[in-house]
């Protein structure tokens, strides 16, 4: 198969994902949601890392692993209370914010530097996220705001992930963020939490198997074509959260949701666009360090590009 048809894969997986968990409904606490997804993911890992003969000895930064999986379960519990109340268009669009609050903390945390164009996108982009919101009118809920208040923990645990790979295996990393969200999750047990009957046992199972094949068919499409080339078939999900959304919850987008989630889209875009820009540079040995018309950020060689890190950091 192509990476673009393992890209869309990956894209249709985690959607329905999301689908599975907001077919459980809110009768199951969020942290055993939570524990089912990682754990049945952790599963076929060790398979997986059986199979391609990884050592777990090689790991190291515990405490960043331990950090990034501290604020990644916090990212995944929001997402997944999301999932449960807002429109699954609406939560899948504005979660693409990430990539304005990325953009913004590797900034001040990994001295990089963006220019003038960036700092547009991301603006007009945040202005995208507002006109979804619409906050003050009648059909505005304070779930609404969770899916950006996640995307924005997300993006501090792909700043985690950042200097976890400069020394880590992708795949390991991810076991050990699945492994320590696992145990992190257990310890919010209570006797609130259930054995899942008929279809919510299979719904939470399928969705930690699910995030592992996504996750699975994202990787094998890295390691087939360049990251930005596949960036566009991410907005796809949009489409079939839309669909999904529409055919089995009831659900619709409002004019409001179409018009701001076009925004974000074309703001998402342009940020990438720009980075695929600046990367032709350096192929062509033009610099190694970006000027381009604003200094977009400082590039160092065999470093990871802004959407592959987002994706690798996904939950």
């Amino acid at each position: 198969m192509s990476a673009f048809i393992y890209k869309s894969l990956s894209v249709l997986f985690f959607v329905l994902m999301s689908v599975c968990i907001k077919a459980t409904g809110d009768h199951i606490p969020l942290f055993q949601v939570v524990f089912f997804r990682n754990f049945f993911a952790l599963i076929p890992l060790f398979f997986v890392i059986y199979f391609l003969k990884l050592k777990l000895s090689t790991i190291n930064k515990y405490p960043l692993h331990l950090g990034r999986a501290v604020i990644g379960i916090t990212a995944m519990s929001l997402f997944f209370i999301s999932i449960r109340y807002v429109p699954l268009v609406e939560m899948q669009t504005i979660s693409f914010s990430s990539v304005f609050f990325i953009s913004i903390l590797s900034v001040f945390f990994l001295g990089e530097k963006i220019g003038y164009r960036r700092i547009i996108a991301v603006i007009v982009g945040f202005i995208g996220v507002v006109i979804i919101l619409n906050p003050g009118s009648a059909i505005f809920s304070n779930y609404s705001f969770l899916p950006l208040i996640a995307s924005f923990f997300l993006s501090i645990a792909v700043i985690f992930l950042k200097k976890i790979l400069l020394t880590n295996n992708n795949i390991l990393s991810v076991w050990i963020f699945t492994a320590f969200c696992t145990v992190i999750s257990l310890f919010f047990y209570d006797d609130t939490w259930i054995w899942p009957q008929n279809y919510d046992l299979i719904f939470m199972v399928a969705s930690g198997f699910l995030g592992f094949i996504a996750q699975i068919c994202l990787t094998k499409s890295f390691q087939m074509a360049d990251a930005s080339l596949l960036a566009p078939l991410d907005f796809s999900s949009v489409i079939w959260s839309f669909l999904i959304g529409y055919i089995f919850f009831q659900e619709f987008i409002t004019l409001n949701g179409l018009f701001g989630g076009l925004i974000i889209i074309m703001s998402v875009s342009y940020i990438f666009y720009r980075e695929r820009v600046l990367k032709k540079q350096i192929v062509l040995g033009k610099t190694n360090v970006f000027q381009a018309q604003g200094s977009e950020k400082q590039i160092i060689p065999g470093k990871k590009k802004l959407y592959l890190w987002i994706q690798l950091g996904r939950t």
